[in-house]
């Protein structure tokens, strides 16, 4: 167990114990990264502004970007910056306020309330000045307040810490380890345990598609006003930001699985990093040079390839 205190120790304590949902984590374990999430924002948020600015402005009257190219240009990095930054978040900062709550003697489910409910409230009032004083007091407590609280535990506690071995697993208790192991970058998973998971992807992922897509018309009826052209979108996109934050909760975990299946087949995880910047430098310059085509086959390819190492056989036989 880590007992020691600081930034760098809340640091590792944040992304290693991304699957730990029962231990316990100090104030300061909390504060640091909230401070450093902070600090990045603010950071990102100015050179997002700044860069738009300036694009928008070397653009003049030559014409529009397309999204794809602005995205591509100097004023979308920040922003992807961002984006990954958050998306790669959603697991560990789940946990490590589950956690900070249990180390105050708040019962976690009270998230629901603190983190869910305003989300939902913000979705549904559209621009309604007392909904979103609502939403915004109970951020301010499920994210200030209570993590404020005295802790129970100097010394934080962690929960038994999940089996490193690449085992057989079902189609259900392949989930429970997903996430338990979510940020275990070291040690090993089956085939199974890859290849389920994957399945539960594509399942949840088209059900989502399904249900955001409903919503999303629902909500750009609500918005609309009759005999106006313009629609308040604010509801739309506090809708789209809530599926946004349940994908960020599977990126990390779905990392380290890729990681220890590369390791169980016995290929370096280091060629996944090779093959994941290669499909970005292609995509990236394939897209500003208008190749859509030629990107989505370089895409496809690189994705035939990591296709194929996942569904090597494990190489050693008692993880079989």
């Amino acid at each position: 167990m880590n007992t020691q205190k600081g930034f760098v120790a809340a640091f590792k304590d944040f992304w290693f114990r991304a699957g730990d949902f029962r231990g316990s984590s100090t104030r300061g374990q909390y504060w640091w990264i909230f401070l450093i999430d902070l600090l990045l924002g603010v950071v990102l948020g100015i050179a997002v502004g700044v860069l738009t600015v300036a694009t928008l402005a070397g653009v003049g009257s030559s014409g529009t970007r397309s999204p794809l190219q602005f995205m591509g240009s100097a004023a979308g990095i920040p922003f992807i910056v961002a984006l990954g930054i958050f998306l790669f978040q959603g697991l560990p900062m789940l946990t490590l306020s589950i956690r900070r709550y249990q180390d105050a003697g708040v019962t976690p489910w009270l998230l629901l309330l603190t983190w869910l409910a305003p989300a939902l409230i913000t979705s549904l009032s559209g621009r309604n000045v007392a909904a979103l004083i609502i939403a915004s007091i109970l951020y301010l407590i499920g994210f200030i307040i209570i993590p404020l609280l005295p802790t129970r535990h100097p010394e934080p506690q962690w929960s038994t810490r999940p089996n490193e071995d690449g085992q057989k697993a079902s189609m259900l208790s392949a989930i429970p380890d997903f996430f338990r192991r979510g940020g275990v970058f070291s040690g090993r998973s089956s085939r199974s345990q890859y290849w389920w998971i994957i399945l539960w992807s594509v399942i949840i992922g088209l059900g989502g598609f399904i249900l955001m897509m409903i919503g999303s018309i629902f909500f750009l009826v609500l918005g609309s006003h009759p005999g106006r052209m313009d629609v308040d979108l604010s509801g739309y996109y506090a809708f789209r930001s809530i599926f946004v934050w349940l994908a960020s909760l599977v990126y990390l975990p779905s990392l380290t699985l890729v990681i220890r299946r590369f390791r169980d087949a016995e290929i370096n995880p280091w060629w996944y990093g090779v093959l994941t910047l290669l499909q970005v430098v292609v995509s990236v310059g394939l897209i500003l040079s208008k190749q859509y085509a030629a990107s989505w086959i370089a895409t496809a390819v690189i994705l035939v390839i990591e296709v194929i190492i996942t569904a090597l056989p494990t190489k050693q036989t008692a993880h079989i």
